[in-house]
């Protein structure tokens, strides 16, 4: 027996929901020293070949996996639901060819913010600071970069974009929780506000739980959602026709909307830094996170 309708579509917007809200924080940790960059530093910096490669296996850091789902949770959000909108004035071909561009750069721009992440580690010489794994984040890029007045500014800045995430990541939550107890059930009703304190709190104890058993959850939901979409996908699938594909094409429509809808859809620079403190901060493993992570919602859009 078949799901109804209206729940099946639900699926992939909860796991959307649930897998965008419970992204690891931007890493925003101040570094109280950052010393000038010496060309030593320079000479050893993100793509050199690191001598202790064949020791991952026996590092106590997380994986490439798990860091990789969460970097395609952080971008597969809202953006997957306006793409089609989007982009079906545009065509098929021209369509992937604008996601294609907007994958690419998404990977380089975090290309950048894990040079600067880890530059941003590497200038704090001393090694008491070091050892308190403060270093990395956007605050010490902005010190290092542009001094207080820009550590100040950037604060401000991922406080109004944290805090509009979490409300709206909320809000949509409960409005979800509402509406797949109204689908399962005739006689139990949840109003959206309280549906939104139910989400709130879910997601409050697990990320209590400690780093671990977030990896695990975030990790359930990305593979939940990459599930339910390609199973929808497939449902739909038998009356898509490759002929209607390539009979429209229309270049001019990929931009402005499909590109910048586009590179909002596959953003997810911000969760860089806290990837790399998670992977101990080893940029190669962090690079093959970045890579795969960013090709799981360039798939997804794809498709």
């Amino acid at each position: 027996m078949f799901l109804n309708s209206n729940i099946l579509l639900l699926l992939p917007l909860t796991f959307c929901t649930s897998a965008d809200a419970f992204q690891a924080p931007a890493r925003v940790f101040n570094s109280e020293k950052a010393t000038s960059i010496t060309k030593s530093s320079i000479n050893s910096l993100l793509f050199q070949s690191f001598e202790n490669d064949h020791e991952d296996s026996e590092s106590d850091s997380g994986s490439v996996a798990g860091a990789s789902l969460l970097f395609a949770g952080t971008a597969v959000g809202a953006g997957m639901i306006a793409l089609p909108a989007e982009t079906s004035a545009a065509g098929f071909i021209p369509s992937i060819s604008g996601l294609s561009v907007c994958w690419l750069f998404t990977y380089v721009t975090s290309m950048l913010t894990l040079e600067a992440s880890w530059l941003a580690k590497q200038t704090q010489t001393d090694k008491e600071e070091s050892d308190d794994n403060n270093g990395g984040g956007f605050l010490s890029i902005s010190k290092m970069a542009l001094g207080i007045p820009g550590e100040v500014i950037t604060a401000a800045l991922f406080w109004f974009l944290l805090t509009a995430i979490v409300v709206a990541y909320t809000a949509e939550g409960g409005q979800l929780i509402a509406q797949i107890a109204k689908e399962f059930t005739d006689k139990t009703t949840i109003t959206p506000t309280v549906g939104s304190l139910l989400f709130a709190s879910s997601f409050a104890s697990f990320a209590i739980a400690g780093t671990s058993r977030v990896d695990i959850i975030n990790r359930i939901f990305v593979l939940g959602l990459v599930g339910a979409f390609i199973g929808i996908v497939g449902n739909v699938s038998p009356s898509i026709q490759v002929s209607n594909l390539l009979s429209h094409s229309d270049w001019t429509a990929v931009y402005p909307a499909g590109i910048s809808i586009g590179i909002l859809s596959f953003g997810a620079q911000n969760v860089v830094p806290t990837i790399l403190e998670y992977l101990d901060y080893d940029p190669k493993k962090t690079q093959k996170a970045i890579l795969f992570g960013s090709l799981v919602p360039l798939f997804l859009y794809s498709i």
